[in-house]
């Protein structure tokens, strides 16, 4: 049991496929005696008839800023300033502050402060007192310092590390009662974006997986041709134009494979055109998003997992294909060298190099002791430094201490 004071989770989106670890984490979090509620920007990225289960049930209870009718929105606009003038004027300069002037900065930070009006009501209703932010560390901070209330914001990667001017990172972190970084390359960025004094406030605590949930595939040879998979949404970051080159590459080599990608995004149609373009189309099948339950069995089809991202920051699809003992390569960038040694427990290259890229995996297919040794060195790895429940357990001892609420028992 953990002594310690409700807590609010504020998501951009929940629940969505490639957020399904934060479901997880707030699961353990109540598992352990941490009340979480949780407050969502925008609705669940699907339909609720596409939800699994457990999702249908966060759905159910989640409270949703974009759904709360504009009626109302405005109605508790209006009570607010009425029951709270000076802080609801506070929270508006400090939101119009952090648009600096920017017309369209201004009219996006308006609607911030109406959420962060939504999200401090809700928490003043519950009897919370502190929201922990992820993908919405903007809304939280407006809240933050409109009502009587801390906060703290997760950095999960290069989205909210890219541009820390634009985004007023160095004011977030200090307006936060702490920062989490899910890797320490994560941490090494928040401190160049603040001052030395509010370094205390960065801590790192990485994210994990239930290692039960992906047990090891049944040994076998790899496919004819060999089967890679690539996990995410298809857009610019994820570098997946690369991938096919380096398909492309392999063909010439004389080493064909096929790819399968899961996930879907405004890249799409242009990575289908690319694929026509090199002549690799028919070795390529765009799976669109996959229920994370039916992604387990396409784990356990594959040979190889790939990941050519050109930013990221500590993947959970790679930790979840590690733990299925599958060879994975990957770029070796941001958190990513946290998780793999080249090498070792799986195959690192150059972002971007595509000749790299393709070496590494030709590297896979002609050595198939290689890929049993890294498989079970990739696993160990995983169940040691990213097994959800330890790295969860020390992540609510941290909360209870930072929040001054007692310690684990």
């Amino acid at each position: 049991m953990v002594d310690v004071k409700r807590v609010l989770y504020l998501i951009g989106q929940f629940p969505a496929i490639n957020h399904g670890y934060l479901l997880a984490e707030i699961q353990h979090l109540r598992k352990l005696g941490i009340e979480v509620w949780v407050a969502s920007v925008s609705p669940p990225d699907r339909a609720l008839d596409q939800l699994c289960p457990a999702e249908r049930e966060e759905a159910a209870r989640t409270y949703y800023l974009k759904s709360v009718p504009a009626w109302r929105a405005a109605f508790l606009q209006l009570g607010e300033f009425l029951r709270n003038p000076w802080g609801y004027l506070r929270g508006l300069t400090f939101a119009l502050r952090l648009a600096r002037g920017n017309p369209r900065r201004i009219l996006f930070h308006l609607a911030y402060f109406a959420e962060a009006i939504l999200v401090g009501r809700r928490m003043r209703e519950n009897e919370v007192s502190h929201v922990m932010a992820n993908f919405s560390a903007t809304v939280a901070i407006i809240a933050a310092r409109t009502f009587p209330i801390t906060m703290s914001f997760t950095v999960h990667g290069f989205g909210e590390l890219y541009d820390p001017v634009g985004t007023s990172l160095g004011e977030r972190i200090q307006g936060s009662l702490f920062v989490r970084s899910v890797s320490r390359y994560g941490r090494g960025q928040l401190m160049l974006a603040c001052e030395r004094s509010q370094w205390p406030k960065l801590l790192y605590f990485p994210l994990g997986i239930n290692t039960a949930a992906f047990v090891p595939r049944p040994s076998r040879e790899f496919g004819c041709p060999p089967r890679l998979l690539c996990v995410g949404r298809l857009a610019p970051e994820k570098g997946q134009g690369l991938l096919l080159e380096a398909i492309a590459a392999l063909r010439d080599e004389g080493c064909p494979v096929c790819l399968r990608l899961a996930g879907d995004g405004p890249d799409r149609k242009w990575l289908e055109s690319r694929a026509a373009e090199l002549g690799v189309f028919s070795s390529v099948e765009f799976a669109g998003w996959i229920d994370p339950t039916q992604l387990r069995g396409i784990y356990g089809e594959t040979d190889i997992f790939v990941l050519p991202s050109l930013a990221e920051g500590i993947p959970i699809v790679l930790m979840e294909a590690m733990a299925m003992q599958i060879p994975c390569v990957a770029p070796r960038i941001a958190g990513i060298p946290e998780l793999i040694s080249d090498g070792v427990d799986g195959m690192l290259y150059a972002v971007a190099n595509v000749d790299e890229l393709a070496s590494k995996v030709r590297t896979l297919i002609d050595s198939p002791e290689l890929c049993a040794q890294i498989g079970v060195r990739a696993r160990a790895r995983v169940m040691r430094e990213y097994e959800m429940s330890a790295n969860t357990q020390s992540f609510a001892m941290a909360l209870a201490e930072r929040l001054g609420s007692g310690s684990l028992r």
